[in-house]
């Protein structure tokens, strides 16, 4: 379509447009390392890991230190995090319950409130490593990916779904007290799933790209066609002019604004997802500088603001086109984020 686009305006202005996408033309997401937050383990002693049979805390932890608990998935970790803490909650629980008629348990209430605070002031880490170190998420940011359909209804309410669930994770490191239900816990896997079998993360981002490219090589060949010599004398429209008016109608208005608009709309809420579950987390330096780069678009050197300043200059240049041949641009519009 956008091939298409470039080459239609080409035509009607008798101007060479170039238009070549650039497979790499947004930023990469940094590596994996940079992205880990370090998070230190918890060991126990043998003697103390036998006293937590109290609170029927030895499978959690066996789990945990078996053969294949040790090369746990970002999302299995998670999972295997979300179901300790409240069960150590539920412990210590118990055990204050118990503590004034058995002192002797005194010494494993105390380890016990250590360990929960522990897991709670790492939660947070916990869930940022499962989420943004995980395959499931970088493909959201993948440079190797197609753009948005031009049929794109329903992607936006999808994308919600997806990581709705990944929302109200991210809200439990507001209240670490809260307890997600079991049920909800089983199901973490396939709602990784599910958000590893959409690329619409991506898929924006491509858009967005291949949309900044078009626009800027469209209001290039404006110019420098307006530039060389008149099309219209006396902005009196003529033959070449109608051209122009229904590449404007037919190829702009009909195709290209709704492309845009539709991507816009995906984008906020794109974004605006992205941002809630960033700002519940957190976000180590590296990606903070480069979510920045993406969404935030008054990012002087950002994806987003060189975006806005492409739209901008490809309406400025339509609207300098058609009123240099007395046409007027009532389909014209920014769509501003």
């Amino acid at each position: 379509m956008l091939r298409d686009y470039t080459q239609r305006v080409s035509n009607a202005i008798e101007h060479p447009i170039d238009f070549k996408p650039n497979q790499s033309s947004y930023p990469i997401l940094p590596p994996r390392r940079e992205r880990r937050i370090e998070i230190p383990e918890l060991r126990e002693g043998l003697i103390d890991v036998l006293r937590l049979r109290h609170c029927d805390l030895l499978p959690l932890i066996s789990e945990r230190n078996s053969n294949l608990g040790r090369v746990m998935t970002p999302s299995q970790i998670l999972q295997y995090e979300l179901r300790f803490l409240p069960a150590i909650q539920q412990c210590e629980q118990y055990l204050l319950n118990r503590v004034s008629e058995e002192a002797d348990l005194t010494p494993l209430l105390t380890r016990v409130q250590e360990i929960r605070e522990h897991k709670e002031t790492q939660l947070p880490y916990v869930i940022w490593n499962a989420l943004y170190s995980s395959p499931e998420m970088e493909q959201q940011f993948s440079r190797s990916t197609t753009p948005l359909p031009i049929q794109s209804s329903g992607q936006i309410n999808f994308i919600q779904q997806t990581l709705d669930p990944f929302l109200v994770i991210a809200q439990v490191t507001q209240e670490t007290t809260r307890a997600l239900e079991a049920e909800f816990i089983q199901s973490l896997e396939s709602y990784y799933e599910q958000l590893y079998r959409t690329e619409l993360g991506s898929q924006w981002l491509r858009s967005i790209a291949l949309l900044t490219e078009a626009m800027n090589a469209v209001a290039d060949g404006i110019e420098q066609r307006l530039e060389e010599r008149p099309i219209c004398f006396n902005r009196q429209p003529n033959n070449r002019s109608t051209i122009i008016q229904n590449v404007f109608r037919n190829f702009y208005a009909s195709e290209f604004q709704p492309y845009l608009a539709s991507t816009d709309q995906f984008g906020q809420r794109w974004i605006s997802l992205q941002n809630e579950l960033l700002s519940a987390l957190p976000v180590p330096k590296s990606s903070a500088d480069y979510f920045s780069t993406i969404f935030d678009k008054n990012h002087q050197n950002g994806f987003l603001f060189a975006y806005e300043q492409a739209k901008v200059r490809h309406i400025a240049a339509w609207q300098k086109l058609l009123d240099h041949c007395g046409l007027t641009a009532g389909s014209l519009t920014a769509g501003h984020f």
